[in-house]
């Protein structure tokens, strides 16, 4: 917005000989790799004083490392595993899955271009047009997963705004804005267009004695092949336009602003799981070749056709009065209003109308939203002032969770000892099967379902002073900083998978030896979820930071936080799925949640940030800056390993297979009558592992155990140097700085340093393996006698909680902690810039 030309342009460079290999606990074996990130800006005047532009365009390179030494040392994989497997895989099904090297990169690549034209069209308006255009692109990899099972992840984000300010008088002005985006993103996978999903599901070691997989894998491990059955059929393609107008009056201590945001939004999102087949291999099935084939799809049998395509339109109107009640004290109150219009409804499927009497045609139509606010600002010293606020908020929420309702119906068809089945051909019966059915909706919204929103308060507090103490002075104009919000969850989103509460004749449960619930396993008897999203008003959060900082004459600053958290949730949300949100709640009831610690939460975290700045050279700054983080990872809880074959507590239905994320039982001490130990079951080590580590006996281990601390440390050193003779008759001034970055440089200088570890994840601690006997069988043939219990056959059996006992079979004492050594090593990144 200036009449000068001015701008900038950079390199970025890193490649595998940037980056350390060794850290306390490991190695880090990254493949050949190349990094490169450039770009420019420039921005000046069309028209002196009237007519402005800017440009802005970046673009990034690199082959991503990826080093899966971990997850094989942990599942006890040896050396030509994945080529043994493989070679069976291929025996069986024709196909070469690809195999999985140990260590390798994948591609990413990001350009992004923005151009913005500003215009004074008069004095008392104002235009502006910005257009963002993005294109990228990755791949997604897992250990388990042989390189045909990666996909690659295209993604495209075309968006463009036009604004107009304008000042009417000296007290009204005005904003319009329209705004429009596209955004697209694919997800490809690399087998090919004709292979269906190959699964080595809960391979046992213990079974593969005198095969050739003998000796090379430590414990029980699914692995996936062809292409991943979430990336059959999967798009997802939105369009966004919006238009907004807004006005501000000022009259005599009051500024007065109301104005409308009107919002339409269109979403196709095509995603057909299992389209072409999920060919699930159990234990050392590969070996005979005999499968289970679970076909999803709509009747069509096209899987295209399954698209679901819908939109909304949502009004908003808001006012806000802000009063300068006094010179030192400033309130304000505002009101906001949201209602949603919706012409789109998902299908109603009249057997889900006819079995649970619930309408699956629900949709957001006529629902709205009130949100009161108010704040405050008051200066209640010359060198102090706090601030607050309450309110009601919503917002940001993914569309994908509401999208699960507008899917086209499908119907799963399965045929369970299928032998020598054709991974690239759907059993002819199976498609017949779909072609015949009228689809089933899966996925619903209540009728009942309101927009999430939250209660929200804030306090805060930023104080100035000078640290003389005495005859000490430590400078002046230090900066403090205290703030604490409060929010309490409104409406949140809720999973409850009710095929299994309100289904007559499996919404009978179970009862579990501690008491817990168990319910159907709809998979066991063939029946299909029905997913719920409602919501949920049990959660609350506490946020409390603090921070100090200031800059000396010197040169040198600091900068140093803390925060806390205290963070109660009932539902994760961590899957696009319905199904899978549902089975991902961590709980020992996911269809009566209540509020527990939330997995994300980060309970204390410390941040420093040193700076120092001087010119050794004259006329050319040098830089340092050290940031650190010292924060404590994620809590979690020990949990059961189960699987598909024994879920303990119930299973969700069509071949979806249950999280490690049950609570695990922890027995009172080896005479605990709820819990029995098979033959091989080492006790002394259990208890001396519950033990070590404070774990409650007696009771059912809850989300909230403790995360480790990390310490991570980062490092940049900038220096300027002259300019290009000559070129300042053309950009004028203009300067080159080099950069210099080291990411976890402790690592650089003590490879014992800088090693970052976290807790388990949400869904997968498994700390004992068990399963249910019945109490009779118990007595008849003593524990390793007795008959563990499958299927759905928990729930029947175990009607009272003294009717069965929970048998240990294995422990793992796995260390939870573990480092993860992409993210404990150095990495060097070199970087060139030159503003002119």
């Amino acid at each position: 917005g200036t009449n000068e030309f001015d701008g900038s342009a950079f390199y970025y460079y890193q490649d595998d000989g940037f980056l350390g290999e060794d850290f306390d606990g490991g190695q880090f074996t990254p493949g050949e790799f190349e990094e490169e990130e450039y770009g420019f800006t420039l921005g000046g005047p069309i028209l002196q004083d009237r007519l402005f532009f800017f440009v802005s365009y970046d673009e990034y390179t690199t082959d991503n490392p990826v080093d899966f030494s971990r997850f094989d040392q942990d599942a006890g994989i040896q050396p030509g595993f994945f080529d043994a497997l493989g070679d069976l895989i291929e025996d069986a099904t024709g196909y070469d899955p690809g195999g999985r090297p140990a260590s390798g990169t994948t591609p990413e690549t990001s350009e992004r271009t923005l151009i913005k034209l500003d215009a004074n069209i008069s004095e008392q308006h104002r235009a502006s047009f910005t257009y963002q255009n993005t294109e990228e692109t990755g791949t997604s990899v897992g250990s388990s997963e042989f390189v045909s099972a990666w996909y690659d992840t295209p993604v495209e984000l075309e968006a463009y705004t036009v604004q107009l300010f304008s000042d009417w008088t000296p007290q009204l002005s005005t904003t319009l804005r329209f705004n429009h985006k596209d955004f697209l993103r694919g997800q490809i996978c690399r087998a090919g267009g004709d292979v269906g999903a190959i699964e080595i599901v809960d391979l046992d070691p213990a079974a593969l004695v005198g095969t050739p997989l003998e000796g090379l894998i430590g414990e029980e491990e699914t692995f996936t092949a062809g292409c991943d059955r979430f990336r059959h059929a999967n798009t997802f393609e939105d369009e966004r336009t919006q238009f907004f107008a807004s006005a501000d009056y000022q009259w005599g201590d009051h500024v007065t602003t109301f104005g409308a945001d009107y919002e339409e939004y269109e979403l196709e999102n095509l995603f057909v799981p299992g389209s072409r087949g999920r060919f699930r291999f159990f234990g050392d099935d590969i070996l005979d070749d005999v499968a289970r084939i679970d076909y999803t799809n709509v009747p069509s049998n096209v899987a295209q056709d399954g698209a679901a395509a819908w939109g909304y339109e949502k009004t908003s109107v808001f006012a806000q009065d802000v009063w300068q009640l006094t010179q030192d004290l400033e309130v304000n109150f505002g009101l906001r209003y949201e209602r949603f219009t919706q012409d789109d409804a998902p299908i109603r499927d009249q057997a889900v109308l006819a079995t649970y009497g619930r309408d699956t045609s629900a949709n957001l139509d006529g629902l709205d939203l009130l949100q009161p606010r108010a704040g405050f600002r008051w200066d209640a010293l010359p060198s102090t002032t706090i601030s607050g606020g309450f309110g009601l908020f919503a917002g940001g929420n993914p569309q994908v969770w509401v999208s699960n309702a507008f899917a086209v119906p499908t119907t799963t068809a399965t045929v369970r000892d299928f032998v020598d089945p054709d991974i690239f051909n759907v059993p002819q019966a199976l498609l017949d099967e779909v072609a015949a059915s009228n689809g089933l909706a899966i996925d619903a919204i209540d009728e009942d379902f309101e927009i999430p929103s939250d209660w929200k308060a804030s306090l805060r507090v930023d104080h100035n002073f000078d640290a003389k103490i005495g005859r000490f002075d430590l400078g002046d104009d230090y900066t403090f900083t205290a703030q604490y919000l409060y929010t309490r969850t409104r409406d949140g989103f809720l999973w409850s998978n009710v095929a299994q509460t309100e289904l007559p004749g499996v919404s009978t449960t179970g009862t579990a030896p501690d008491g817990r619930v168990i319910y159907a396993d709809l998979d066991d008897l063939d029946i299909a979820n029905l997913t719920v999203l409602d919501n949920f008003d049990d959660g609350e959060a506490h946020t409390l930071t603090l921070a100090l900082q200031k800059r000396f004459d010197n040169g040198f600053e600091f900068a140093v936080n803390y925060a806390y958290q205290d963070v109660e949730i009932t539902t994760e949300g961590t899957s696009s799925r319905g199904i899978s949100n549902w089975r991902g709640i961590q709980t020992l009831d996911r269809n009566n949640p209540g509020a527990e610690v939330a997995p994300f939460e980060i309970e204390h975290s410390f941040k420093l940030a040193l700076g120092y700045e001087r010119d050794f050279f004259p006329g050319l700054t040098t830089r340092m800056d050290v940031f650190g983080r010292m924060f404590k990872s994620d809590p979690f809880t020990y949990t059961f390993d189960v699987s598909a074959g024994n879920s303990l507590f119930g299973r969700a239905g069509l071949g979806e297979a249950p999280f490690d994320n049950a609570p695990l039982y922890v027995p009172s001490g080896p005479n605990d009558p709820l819990v029995v130990y098979a033959g091989g079951f080492d006790q002394t080590a259990f208890f001396d592992y519950v033990n070590g580590r404070g774990i409650k006996p007696g009771t059912q281990s809850v989300r909230g155990q403790d995360g480790n601390w990390n310490s991570i440390w980062d490092f940049q050193l900038q220096q300027e140097l002259p300019g290009i003779p000559g070129l300042e008759r053309v950009v004028g001034e203009n300067r080159i700085k080099l950069i210099f970055i080291v990411d976890n440089f402790l690592n650089l200088l003590n490879e014992d340093w800088g090693t970052f570890t976290n807790g388990p994840s949400n869904n997968d601690n498994d700390l004992i393996d068990a399963d249910l006997i019945s109490a009779a069988d118990l007595a008849a043939n003593g524990v390793d006698g007795a008959a563990a219990l499958e299927g759905d056959s928990m729930r029947t059996t175990c009607v009272a909680a003294s009717d069965c006992v929970y048998r240990f079979n294995r422990f793992f004492p796995e260390e939870s902690f573990e480092a993860d050594p992409d993210r404990s090593v150095y990495r060097i990144r070199l970087g060139i810039r030159m503003d002119f």
